[in-house]
């Protein structure tokens, strides 16, 4: 599995442990199901017949045949494309980009890379994304962050496709996609918390830690709360200002003495529906020498 691959499915568990807590709003993207709007090569694109949720899908049907592509490629690539309308493209006020994915085959097992999404933004930078791993049988959600993407510029265009070398002669498949969305949070959370070490000097001068942030700009500049505490303990208390996206923290531990111990690091911590955690260790530093104190 490659790196992005995995962070799209880390972030699609830790979304979907927030679906039913944190307040959020939607800007569906119907028109994205519309067959008549996707352009398909050795494919075809047509109306699902399933459905994603209330809304339709639209299907990618592909029968894999190893002698009926390009001249030049008879093992090519499937593929469809769609050029998002002017009032589709600005994503920059959203935290991230849904779809709804159902796949049937005639195959027992897909292989390890089953497609690819694209996205390009105006300027033609183009994102690649391997969908993996993709589930049969079942609607699965996929969620990308879209400060993840890279894109300077706003989405234009969008692509699916597959490469036919991954899979079998005579193999068909069929991708049904649906429920497009835009997504945004209505309050400041972090949907991913983690310590960028294993392990932190007692005379640390900064603690750091990776976080993806979602919500509305202006209070994620009035500052994330974060409290260091072990035990019931409170040995830190920290708003931090952020921005949308994955990123690294830095809390200042150059006011407080911290006990080597065991620790625990919190972002809204009033907020339970918005509250994460994750342990901090403090060990001794080599540089403080006869160090001998425990946490309270």
């Amino acid at each position: 599995m490659n790196r992005y691959a995995l962070l799209v499915m880390l972030a699609a568990h830790a979304l979907a442990s927030l679906a039913e807590s944190a307040r959020v709003e939607y800007r569906a993207l119907n028109g994205l199901c519309d067959p008549k709007r996707w352009s398909p090569s050795e494919c075809a694109a047509s109306t699902s017949p399933l459905g994603a949720g209330e809304h339709r899908a639209v299907r990618m049907h592909i029968p894999v045949d190893f002698t009926a592509g390009e001249k030049q490629y008879p093992i090519g690539w499937p593929r469809m494309y769609l050029n998002l309308l002017p009032e589709e493209q600005n994503w920059h006020d959203y935290d991230r980009f849904e779809f709804q994915l159902f796949t049937e085959t005639s195959r027992t097992n897909l292989p390890r890379r089953p497609l690819a999404f694209h996205l390009y933004d105006v300027q033609g930078q183009r994102k690649l994304i391997t969908l993996d791993p993709v589930a049969t049988g079942a609607w699965k959600t996929v969620a990308l962050s879209i400060s993840d993407l890279g894109l300077s510029g706003n989405v234009a265009r969008l692509g699916v496709n597959i490469n036919e070398s991954d899979y079998a002669d005579k193999d068909v498949i069929d991708f049904h996609f649906g429920g497009f969305r835009l997504v945004r949070a209505a309050d400041a959370q972090v949907t991913e918390l983690k310590a960028v070490a294993p392990a932190l000097f007692c005379d640390s001068r900064v603690l750091p830690v990776e976080v993806v942030v979602e919500g509305p700009p202006e209070k994620l500049r009035a500052g994330l709360p974060f409290r260091l505490r072990c035990g019931d303990r409170v040995a830190l208390s920290q708003a931090l200002p952020a921005t949308r996206g994955r990123q690294t923290l830095y809390l200042s531990l150059s006011e407080i003495s911290l006990a080597a111990g065991a620790y625990t690091l919190e972002v809204n911590p009033g907020e339970p529906p918005l509250k994460k955690e994750i342990p901090v260790l403090i060990v001794p530093s080599p540089y403080r020498s006869a160090d001998t104190r425990v946490p309270n």
